[in-house]
């Protein structure tokens, strides 16, 4: 059965036939002529969807119990995108924390030097000096109060020919310095000049408006209670948002979840130290109430967003602390299903939405003639319970298909 990533009905029996890098022609068993000398692969049973697109990591980390400087490499790099894969997720933006191993590790796979999961950079994000998140990374992050300033660097990350730009507007409940309104113009401003779009870690509504206003693409995190006013603006513009619900589980996700640590896929893809300080912070966790509210508000969000026409994607922050490549896309998939979404819906938020916050919508996301042979085989039905994307039979990337087992990914 395929589940194209548009959202339209599933289809039986299907075939699909790939000629290079593309999909070439799509059809019924019963109809569609094979040509002559192909592969042929026996999906009977199983399930075809899209390579999954995770909106929302950070490349170069260990996803331990703290963020290290000194484990960004270009070896790492590589292992993290290769875990994403490992996953099904054949693509992945980052968001705001990267340095040249990553921009020279994107040239190797977009030259065909290097197959692994497609990467789309914000090389280095924007927040105010001392704003979060450089309590944890440094000066890994740019750090402005200058709106001249602000577009020098702009320009710069316009000559790397960054795939989007990021700004952190979150003072973390008044805990740390929040960048200037003036600042936000300057950056979206001289990114229009590029036609670079911009993607905010947001946390209140008046920031989200003023956002929204002055023109940014798309949005990670999640804000305060919104109002359907908002919501019809937002569906309107046509803009993504990627609500990172896994973030906030993270809290207590372990310890309500033990056995997500024994998982084979886990023991496969992450370290033991990792582990360990997941298994850990499980052992000693301290959730607030105001903790529980905040992610329940999270929830129900989404579903209004969702049902307000809202184009919903899927971003897991994976790398960032205890948040696992690869296996947290998935769990904030699952989590979407909680929400209230059908599994087609989250399907859909995974592939295809993905897709169009990259503005790749013509070239991945979904199972159609003349897109990039992106695909994963499931063994079990996703629409019946969407935590059978996990299963995975086969996996192409690029028109390849990938040997799972073989990719170096610790």
């Amino acid at each position: 059965m395929l589940i194209d990533g548009t959202g339209g009905p599933p289809i039986s029996n299907s075939v699909v036939i790939v000629a290079g890098t593309r999909i070439r022609a799509i059809g019924n068993r019963a109809n569609m002529p094979i040509p002559a000398g192909v592969e042929k692969i026996n999906g009977a049973g199983k399930f075809l969807v899209p390579g999954l697109i995770d909106l929302h990591v950070h490349l170069g980390t260990r996803a331990g119990a703290e963020y290290k400087n000194v484990e960004y490499t270009r070896q790492r790099v590589e292992e993290n995108l290769n875990t994403y894969l490992y996953f099904g997720v054949t693509a992945v933006r980052s968001m705001g924390t990267d340095r040249q191993a990553a921009f020279d590790v994107r040239k190797a796979e977009r030259d065909g030097q290097l197959l692994t999961a497609r990467l789309f950079t914000a090389g280095r994000g924007f927040t105010a000096p001392r704003g979060h998140p450089s309590q944890e990374v440094g000066d890994v992050v740019i750090q402005t109060d200058s709106p001249e300033e602000a577009r020098r660097q702009v320009d710069s990350l316009a000559t790397q020919q960054v795939d989007a730009i990021k700004i952190w507007v979150d003072d973390l409940g008044g805990k740390a310095p929040k960048i200037k309104a003036t600042v936000i113009d300057a950056i979206l401003d001289q990114a229009r000049k590029y036609n670079i779009p911009v993607t905010a870690h947001i946390y209140s509504l008046a920031d989200t408006e003023h956002l929204v206003q002055a023109g940014a693409a798309g949005f990670l995190q999640d804000t305060e209670n919104i109002d359907p006013v908002f919501i019809a603006r937002l569906r309107d513009l046509r803009l993504v948002f990627a609500p990172t619900l896994v973030r906030q589980e993270l809290g207590w996700l372990y310890a309500e979840h033990p056995q997500m640590l024994d998982e084979p896929d886990v023991a496969r893809t992450v370290n033991a130290g990792s582990i360990d300080a997941a298994r850990q912070a499980a052992r000693s966790n301290h959730v607030t109430q105001a903790e529980r509210q905040d992610f329940e508000r999270a929830m129900r969000n989404t579903r209004k967003l969702a049902a307000g026409g809202v184009l919903i994607g899927v971003g897991s922050d994976g790398g960032s602390r205890l948040d696992f490549p690869g296996l947290m896309t998935h769990r904030e998939i699952e989590l979407l299903v909680e929400a209230g979404f059908s599994p087609m819906d989250a399907i859909v938020a995974a592939t295809r939405n993905g897709a169009l916050a990259l503005r790749k919508g013509d070239e991945i996301g979904t199972v159609e003639p003349g897109r990039l042979a992106d695909l994963i085989l499931v063994s079990a039905n996703p629409l019946e319970d969407v935590r059978n994307l996990r299963k995975i039979d086969r996996l192409m990337l690029n028109g390849e298909w990938v040997e799972r087992t073989a990719l170096k990914v610790k």
